[in-house]
């Protein structure tokens, strides 16, 4: 998909608010018409942001936008989003399961109903949502990007303690590594994408005590995903696929060396 991305369609996941939000935006800023895939409908202190909202701003840079209330923990409303794109734009070419769950507690404390919201939102909705994008895919090709980290993330002595979480965002990145080998003929790039430093978003705002974060932390501007985000579609998909990136060195194998610009003040005390 290298060269102008001009009409080309994007389902993008969590896209209300923060790094999704910045995936669309910057998208859209090239011509790519957004479906927003996320379950907020109205904005709470809690939840800032609002599948409109970002609506709103796609349609100001002046692409097309398609605002579906999808709860990614049900099927039925992961199909209506992919069919419901398919019927509003007639092709999709960018796929970025980017919503998740977080919660890093010792398996013997997490409750189960915590266990499983990561499942569903972390592992089983990128499953269901390229299940259903990939027969839509087939004839133009593109790109499936998956919100997860390396394999080798964190050496094993860091895992207590987020043992549940790393079964559920591993399990997305398992997903990157056999289906990227399964879809390559149709001209179709599977990859996973993770920010090393931590990226200013409601989550880590709302965890940053479990996280270990603070003020004397970098913190980084979603749009330093974003901008990853961007490398990567306008990437031949038969050139890179099936890769466990890690978003800093990837914009600096791309020639954006200086990450300065996307540092932001800290925004916890």
């Amino acid at each position: 998909m290298s060269g102008s991305l001009k009409g080309k369609v994007a389902i993008i996941t969590g896209a209300s608010r923060g790094i999704g939000k910045a995936i669309a935006l910057r998208l859209a800023a090239e011509g790519v018409s957004i479906a927003i895939g996320a379950k907020t409908t109205e904005s709470t202190p809690k939840t800032p942001g609002t599948i409109y909202d970002t609506a709103r701003e796609v349609e100001a840079l002046g692409s097309k936008a398609l605002p579906v209330k999808t709860d990614v923990r049900f099927e039925d409303q992961i199909k209506a989003l992919v069919d419901r794109t398919f019927e509003e734009f007639g092709r999709i070419d960018i796929v970025v399961n980017n919503a998740g769950a977080i919660m890093w507690l010792p398996v013997e404390d997490l409750p189960i109903k915590r266990f499983d919201l990561m499942m569903q939102l972390n592992c089983r909705a990128p499953f269901v949502l390229c299940h259903g994008a990939i027969p839509k895919m087939k004839d133009s090709g593109g790109h499936i990007i998956n919100m997860s980290p390396p394999l080798n993330w964190l050496p094993y002595d860091e895992w207590a303690g987020k043992t549940a979480y790393l079964m559920s965002k591993l399990c997305m990145t398992h997903l990157t590594i056999g289906l990227s080998r399964e879809v390559t003929d149709y001209g179709i790039s599977v990859n996973s994408l993770w920010p090393a430093g931590v990226i200013d978003t409601q989550a880590t705002r709302v965890f940053a005590s479990m996280l270990g974060i603070d003020r004397s932390t970098k913190w980084y501007s979603p749009d330093l995903v974003a901008d990853a985000v961007m490398e990567v579609v306008r990437s031949d998909p038969g050139e890179l696929t099936g890769q466990q990136l890690i978003a800093e060195e990837f914009l600096r194998s791309r020639g954006i060396s200086d990450l300065s610009r996307y540092v932001v003040p800290p925004p916890v005390r």
